[in-house]
């Protein structure tokens, strides 16, 4: 095993094992990618920490092979904050040089990472991920939807200016953050616009047991989409977070999970298994059109708004 020192703990890459024990495979298709989530400690409001352990981890997940590389919700800038004060001072903007060095190392990798931020444009501030290249940004996105918790408590909530789904070397790639996974139009509108792989960085407190456990793999499963899903590990400013990282496959399966460990973990998937819509079990006999089957004007009352939220509560 390679493995890089983080100063507060040693990540190292993992490649995907069975419950019985064994490394996985998947017969290479011109679909095969190789899917990483890292799953970090965080040095908590220590922006040049996180990002010297961030360019590690992509260096490492690039060496590995890996394609894609999913990284925590706020990854650069901590999570847990006391105040607004406290969380615009690790906020950077896209023009950060900090994001050079990002797109830098995922050149030297030759992978794609998406990496969790707090990012300020002007006086706004929003709970962001970005999608990187060895050619640069490839897309942005902004949490939607916001839990009264940690630096959710000072952000704005984004307002879909951005694609949601990006085009990269590897295949699309859609986007949604933590609190997003309890919102099944939210993956499901990915799904639509075409991705293969929903990657979600996050954020999990202790008590998100039953979403690691079962929510990640109904989304994958009612969308046909890989769910890639990384968490931080370990403990910020007294709050502990649940680990569990993971890559879950169209079937609902949970091909990797890594526990409450640190490192790079990752599998090989078939984006092909992700662009077929439609289950043949038996031709003629026994078929499934998950999206064909569809009736969007039956749905209207989804889209009606609620009397109040959680942050007009506040």
């Amino acid at each position: 095993m390679s493995s890089i020192d983080m100063q507060h703990a040693t990540c190292q890459y993992r490649p995907e094992r069975s419950e019985k024990g064994g490394v996985l495979g998947l017969n290479r298709t011109d679909g095969a990618v190789r899917i990483a989530v890292a799953q970090l400690p965080s040095a908590g409001p220590k922006l040049d920490v996180n990002l010297g352990a961030t360019i590690d981890a992509i260096e490492l997940a690039g060496a590995a092979g890996n394609d894609l590389v999913v990284f925590p919700e706020c990854t650069l800038s901590g999570y847990m904050f006391a105040s607004r004060a406290e969380a615009e001072q690790v906020a950077i903007g896209l023009g950060d040089q900090r994001i050079e060095h990002l797109v830098r190392a995922c050149r030297r990798a030759s992978t794609v990472a998406v990496v969790g931020f707090l990012e300020t444009d002007g006086d706004a501030l929003y709970n962001c991920a970005v999608t990187l290249g060895p050619d640069g940004v490839l897309g942005t996105y902004r949490k939607q939807h916001l839990p009264y918790l940690g630096a959710d408590r000072f952000v704005e909530p984004g307002r879909g200016e951005a694609p949601r789904v990006v085009t990269t070397p590897i295949g699309r790639i859609g986007v949604m953050i933590c609190f997003d996974l309890r919102f099944p139009e939210s993956a499901r509108v990915l799904a639509l616009q075409g991705a293969d792989v929903i990657a979600m960085p996050t954020a999990w407190p202790q008590d998100a047991v039953f979403l690691a456990e079962h929510v990640t793999r109904v989304r994958a499963l009612e969308n046909l989409v890989y769910l890639a899903v990384a968490d931080r590990a370990g403990d910020e400013n007294g709050t502990a977070f649940l680990g569990q990282s993971q890559v879950v496959s169209p079937a609902g399966e949970v091909l990797i999970n890594a526990g409450n460990d640190h490192g790079v973990f990752s599998t090989e998937v078939d984006l092909a298994q992700a662009r077929r819509k439609k289950l043949v079990m038996i031709p003629g006999e026994y078929e499934l059109g998950i999206f064909a089957e569809r009736k969007p004007a039956q749905y209207a009352e989804i889209t009606r708004p609620v009397e109040s939220s959680t942050r007009e509560a506040r």
